[in-house]
Parts: C-alpha cells; sequence; structure tokens
C-alpha cells in the first residue's frame, strides 16, 4: 500500500512539473498545453516518502489528464481534472475529489501549486505560497521546485525533448 501511495503521490506531483515539452497543439486554446517526460518527488514526511515516474500531461489548470507509467511502460495511474472535479484511475479502483488541488494534497501529502506548475512550465515565474521555484535550466528541459513550509518537498522534472 505505501508503494502504491508513493507512485500516486510522485505521479500528482509530476502532473504539475511536467517532462519534456512539446509544442501546444493548433487547435488547442492558447493557454492548453502538452508536456511529456520524468518526474521524482520527495516528501520530508515521517518516514520519507520518494517517488518516480514518467509522465503525460495535457491540458490546463481548469482541464486535463495526467498520465503516470512505470519504466516498463506500464500505466500506474491517470488522473482526470475539470472545474468542478478530479478523478483519479489507479489499480482498477477510481477515487474521486472536489478538485485537483484535493487530489494533489490527497496524494502527496503536500499542498502542490497546481496552477503555478502550469505556468512554470512555460517559463513563467509565478509565486506560488511556500514554494519556490527554479526555472534557470528550463530552457535545458529541467525544472526544480521546493516546498519550503510545514511539510517540505522537493520537485524535479526532466522534460523530452
Amino acid at each position: 500500500m505505501r508503494t502504491h501511495r508513493l507512485w500516486l503521490q510522485g505521479g500528482l506531483l509530476l502532473a504539475c512539473l511536467a517532462g519534456c515539452a512539446t509544442a501546444p497543439v493548433a487547435s488547442r486554446p492558447a493557454e492548453e498545453t502538452h508536456w511529456q517526460g520524468r518526474l521524482a518527488l520527495r516528501v520530508y514526511s515521517k518516514p520519507v516518502q520518494a517517488f518516480s515516474a514518467s509522465f503525460d500531461l495535457q491540458g490546463r489548470p481548469a482541464n486535463g489528464t495526467l498520465t503516470l507509467t512505470s519504466p516498463l511502460g506500464t500505466t500506474l495511474a491517470r488522473m482526470q481534472w475539470d472545474q468542478g472535479s478530479a478523478t483519479l484511475l489507479a489499480n482498477g479502483e477510481q477515487k474521486d475529489f472536489d478538485s485537483l488541488q484535493a487530489l494533489a494534497l490527497s496524494l502527496t501529502g503536500t499542498d502542490l501549486p497546481v496552477a503555478s506548475l502550469f505556468a512554470w512550465l512555460q517559463g513563467k515565474d509565478e509565486a506560488a505560497p511556500g514554494w519556490q521555484v527554479d526555472l534557470k535550466d528550463l530552457s535545458d528541459g529541467r525544472l526544480q521546485a521546493r516546498h519550503i513550509e510545514e511539510v517540505q518537498a522537493e520537485l524535479k522534472i526532466i522534460l523530452e525533448r
């Protein structure tokens, strides 16, 4: 169960901080995007929890999907969200939440700034309470963020090129 939770926690974080960037599809709104890559999340709770996976993130803060996969290509989890709800599909089970933020908090144990993550992946240094982001290597496909309040956490993303 702990391993499953760690995979899910990492997946959510990954969704926020996505991997390799690909250009937005022309028929989609300008703020809707698609990223792929790898992510790693470490939450300094007791005990410390760590997770890494490949991810595919599509959409925007208001609606989208995030799929997490193992190194062997097995789907570990799929998250879907819109304005009023968020759903997690994992291990043949579905869990519903009121928002992506609630889903992220439940999975990771830390308050992930979902809207800010999308901005960060677009190279925008958007403020998020309790979080510090490092975008200096984003042109090389790397993003790092740290949660410095309450339960500390580190998020690292490597985008596919």
